[in-house]
């Protein structure tokens, strides 16, 4: 390899190695709305910043290095150098709100300089002055509350949330758990805090949050946001979380779908951390075996070449699509059967591992194990869920034991009543004990 190759790689992996240090304030408190490249393309930007830096400190790069970093690719120069410019100038003109301490409201700007050389590809920028609080000196003041992950973590991921969930989850890494309330629209409202936040424009100088419509729906908001970022955070980070949907509020009332969300966090051992890098190493590979081709020089593809990679390429797509069409049609379905059942609590939890009339069957035989005057009567489906929801749980955590099927077995269950689960007092009860 050439002298140059090699400084470019290791100018790689020192700039995968980087921090991303940010204050926790603005992670959980900031307003704004940025692509999955501008967010990894920020986050290259904050990773520039060094321990006694201050808000006049000028940071340079090169164009190609950024490209490789956000796009995982080898571009032209001349592509590198419009996109570049492109990105930054998308940053720049994109401020954002923050609510301060004292209860006022601070538009934010990201950047204050950016100069570019079309010759070189070299780019300097400067962050604005608005950003030291959230980006400088967070090691030393009176408030040590910030995260800083290395820039490799988020640099992989592919789904447009996971970065930004993965920051989130981070500012409450030392609580090992933290419960967000779902679709509440307040301060500590999960969607709320991961969604867009755009310009009205009937109203200037308002911004709304931009929640999409169908996050409504669970089952949707979690094959869409919350499975790809569960994924993404526990292949790429140095964390492993677990979420748990939450059918109650924090008054303790019930509900058919989750209002809150549980988010159990913890750190990697030592060789769960070195299987990671293993898979960042991998991964980065296959850019640093594309600019050892590059030295080599340019590969001319043969017209099939061009169009059975179009070709592909175009399949992919429209599979996906047909893929995601599909989904959602199952989804609406489910849904239009959940909310015409008589126990749409107990459908939801059933239906994607029984037939609708094996649910049934295990419904009516469920409240029959209700006394009369126990519960009321618009109260009998939240009682069933709980008493199915008890057996359905142990079921499936001892499968070992299940010798005929799922149906079979828990059906037997909720008839016998094996743990005398319906004598005990629960929320549903007309009467409670005051024992």
């Amino acid at each position: 390899m050439s002298d140059d190759t090699v400084k470019t790689m290791n100018s790689l992996q020192k700039a995968r190695e980087n921090k991303v240090v940010k204050s926790s304030e603005m992670v959980q408190k900031g307003k704004f709305y940025l692509s999955l490249m501008e967010s990894k393309a920020l986050n290259y930007l904050v990773s520039k910043i060094k321990p006694g830096d201050d808000i006049n400190t000028e940071y340079c790069f090169n164009c190609n290095e950024f490209q490789s970093i956000i796009h995982r690719s080898i571009v032209s120069e001349k592509n590198s150098y419009t996109n570049t410019k492109s990105t930054l100038q998308s940053i720049s003109d994109k401020g954002w709100w923050i609510r301060l301490e004292d209860g006022k409201e601070a538009y934010v700007h990201w950047l204050n300089v950016i100069h570019l050389d079309p010759g070189t590809g070299d780019v300097i920028i400067k962050f604005h002055e608005d950003m030291f609080p959230y980006l400088y000196n967070l090691s030393t003041g009176d408030k040590k509350y910030y995260i800083a992950p290395r820039l490799e973590e988020t640099s992989l991921m592919t789904h447009k949330y996971s970065p930004r969930i993965y920051e989130l989850i981070r500012t409450y890494l030392n609580k090992k758990e933290w419960t967000f309330e779902l679709g509440t629209g307040t301060d500590n409202d999960f969607q709320m805090m991961i969604c867009d936040w755009k310009s009205d424009e009937k109203k200037k100088g308002k911004n709304f949050a931009s929640i999409p419509k169908n996050w409504a729906n669970f089952p949707i908001f979690e094959r869409d946001v919350l499975a790809p970022a569960q994924e993404e955070i526990n292949k790429y980070t140095d964390l492993k979380i677990k979420y748990i949907p939450i059918r109650e509020d924090r008054y303790g009332k019930r509900y058919r779908k989750p209002v809150q969300i549980k988010f159990c966090i913890l750190r990697k051992t030592e060789g769960e951390l070195k299987d990671t890098k293993i898979i960042l190493d991998d991964e980065y590979s296959v850019y640093q075996d594309a600019i050892k081709e590059k030295e080599k020089g340019p590969h001319q593809m043969t017209f099939e070449e061009l169009e059975s990679e179009k070709f592909f390429e175009e399949d992919r797509k429209k599979r996906e699509e047909e893929q995601k069409e599909k989904d959602t049609l199952r989804e609406k379905e489910k849904q239009d059967v959940i909310d015409k059942s008589v126990c749409p609590m107990v459908m939801e939890l059933l239906y994607d591992v029984l037939e609708i009339d094996e649910i049934m069957n295990i419904f009516f035989e469920a409240s029959k194990h209700i006394m009369p005057g126990q519960v009321k009567y618009d109260k009998r489906d939240a009682w069933c869920y709980d008493y199915v929801m008890h057996y359905y749980q142990y079921i499936k955590e001892t499968p070992e034991d299940t010798k005929t099927t799922l149906y079979k077995r828990l059906l037997t269950s909720v008839i016998h009543d094996y743990d005398d689960f319906a004598s005990q007092i629960t929320q549903w009860n007309k009467v409670r004990s005051n024992v």
